[in-house]
């Protein structure tokens, strides 16, 4: 009789906090903000680059960019020894208006400052997103790891009302109303017409698959939305064509067969659509895409079947089913499983380095890649991953991602020199 109670008021509890958790509200959802429209193409096209950070540590990665109202960009990644080791901290650093090169790294969130602003436990840290709110907050979303790995995770959000010069303790979003785990950030954010922030999040744990999880103006977690029922998406990136509809585009978890996934909504982001594969090749690997003013799509991706041995940049004409690379930022595919040594190796490192731009010393970044891409000190191979691209207002791109697991690459492009390649 007792156990019977205790198992009838326990069932009770957990139905008033499901039927309580903000994804189940009823009200009727707002609509996305569509994405502005930007001036036409200028006369001169360029592609400039620049590392992000400094040497130190040497390992770094998932590394995303923002633009400020003040002219500036605003770019956060994770550093340490090594991915998952406990001495990894989220970065950050900044480009003044104007600049070429990017101004001295900081550490802006760490284990140990998470542990204390949260009161929970944190081991490691991952994959930050840094973006501005339609109210002026610079808000970084990042991973963190209590125990295990990465499907165990959690996200944490920082805000800063002054652009980064100060920043509010870090808060822990609760994102399951039972237990708070495997919640990963990793695209960039949409907004919507009453203030709210939608951030696609995805779930590794006991399966894989996309969600958009909306957050108050000031991150208080509104609502989550199931963008998956299945068990192979990841790390969606939405595209907004206007107040009801928008395109999600997904990592492939699976591989069988490697293309990425896409899905779509009609009504606000409410619900989405069974994803379906696309054309698009996909090595378990995130991309970043876009929306252009005319409704085609680009995207930055490794459009290969295995290894990330190539970025290149992709047009859409058809919302994202099939895809053409239009330019290759980084291709070594010729070198698919084909190691070199290290006497093949440096001197076609060395004939890289120049193109990197402002940055580290050509010694330092030589020094990082072979520590980072050479297995044992005696066989090495290539690494670009992790793409993260925005729009700026004033219509350049820029693209960010992992160069060679030891730096972050930053690519900035204008309409003229996309319209080149379309």
């Amino acid at each position: 009789m007792n156990a019977g109670r205790w198992l009838g008021g326990g069932l009770i509890c957990l139905l008033t906090a499901w039927v309580a958790w903000p994804g189940f509200s009823g009200t009727a959802a707002p609509g996305f903000v569509p994405p502005s429209v930007h001036a036409g193409a200028e006369a001169e096209p360029y592609l400039r680059s620049a590392l992000v950070n400094a040497a130190t540590p040497p390992r770094v990665h998932a590394a995303s960019i923002a633009a400020l109202p003040d002219g500036r960009l605003f770019s956060v990644w994770f550093g340490g020894e090594r991915e998952g080791s406990t001495d990894v901290k989220i970065f950050a650093a900044y480009r003044e208006t104007n600049a070429q090169a990017w101004g001295e790294q900081h550490a802006i969130a760490s284990p140990e400052q998470t542990t204390a602003d949260t009161g929970l436990l944190v081991r490691k840290m991952g994959n930050p997103v840094a973006f501005v709110t339609p109210h002026g907050e610079l808000w970084v979303i990042y991973v963190s790891v209590t125990m295990g790995g990465w499907a165990t995770s959690h996200i944490n959000l920082m805000r800063s009302p002054d652009l980064g010069r100060s920043w509010l303790p870090s808060t822990r979003l609760v994102t399951s109303p039972f237990i708070n785990l495997s919640t990963l950030v990793k695209g960039g954010p949409v907004f919507f017409d009453n203030g709210e922030v939608g951030v696609p999040v995805y779930h590794e744990l006991a399966g894989k698959f996309a969600e958009l999880l909306v957050l108050s103006e000031t991150g208080e977690v509104r609502r989550k939305i199931r963008m998956d029922h299945g068990h192979r998406t990841l790390q969606p990136v939405v595209l907004v064509e206007d107040a009801l509809r928008a395109i999600a585009l997904m990592r492939d978890g699976a591989e069988n067969p490697p293309r990425a996934w896409r899905s779509e909504t009609a009504d606000g982001g409410r619900s989405w659509s069974a994803p379906q594969l696309t054309d698009l090749p996909n090595p378990n690997s995130a991309l970043a895409a876009l929306r252009l003013d005319d409704g085609r799509l680009i995207a930055v991706a490794n459009d290969t079947e295995d290894e990330r041995l190539r970025l290149s940049l992709l047009v859409s004409e058809d919302g994202g089913a099939h895809w053409r690379a239009i330019h290759r930022f980084e291709d070594r595919q010729a070198q698919l499983g084909q190691d070199l040594t290290l006497e093949q190796f440096r001197p076609v490192l060395a004939g890289d380095l120049a193109a990197l731009g402002p940055g580290p010393t050509p010694a330092e970044v030589a020094a990082n890649a072979e520590q980072a891409l050479c297995r044992h000190g005696d066989t090495c191979n290539w690494q670009y991953d992790y793409p993260y691209l925005i729009r700026a207002d004033d219509g350049e791109f820029h693209l960010v991602y992992t160069w060679n697991r030891s730096f972050v690459r930053h690519l900035s492009f204008n309409r003229a020199w996309l319209e080149s390649k379309l």
